[in-house]
């Protein structure tokens, strides 16, 4: 089975779409989701998800954790070049559909401190 994700990117106006494919593992547990596979840059990657939230964990040095909680903003740390930064996910639209094999996600990425918005996401997941 393969997990494709397509992410356009809006970065002041400049869109920037992002295909990628991958094996990946699929498991449920207690109604909770488990997507698993390895990335580009051989990573372990294990998105968990449900009705109401999405979380995205890449076993990366350091560890990058992102969630994504339905109409609402949380706190996520991502390693960048100038260390570990800490950003704020504003999710807008965030669908689950099971039945589907597929995820939809709207969100914006801002600063923590001035809620500045470095770029706005459209991420659609699915798995066949």
């Amino acid at each position: 089975m393969d997990i494709y994700l397509r992410n356009e990117i809006d970065l002041d106006g400049q869109i920037e779409v992002v295909d990628q494919q991958f094996q990946v593992e699929v498991k449920e547990k207690d109604g909770t989701l488990y997507l698993i596979y390895s990335n580009d840059e051989a990573e372990k990657v294990v998105i968990k998800c449900d009705e109401e939230e999405l979380v995205m964990t890449r076993f990366s040095t350091p560890k990058s954790i992102m969630r994504f909680i339905s109409g609402k903003e949380a706190i996520v740390t991502i390693p960048t070049p100038l260390g570990i930064q800490h950003f704020v996910t504003d999710t807008k639209r965030y669908q689950l559909n099971s039945s589907d094999q597929s995820v939809q996600l709207q969100y914006e990425l801002k600063g923590l401190e001035n809620q500045q918005v470095f770029a706005s996401y459209d991420l659609e997941i699915s798995w066949k």
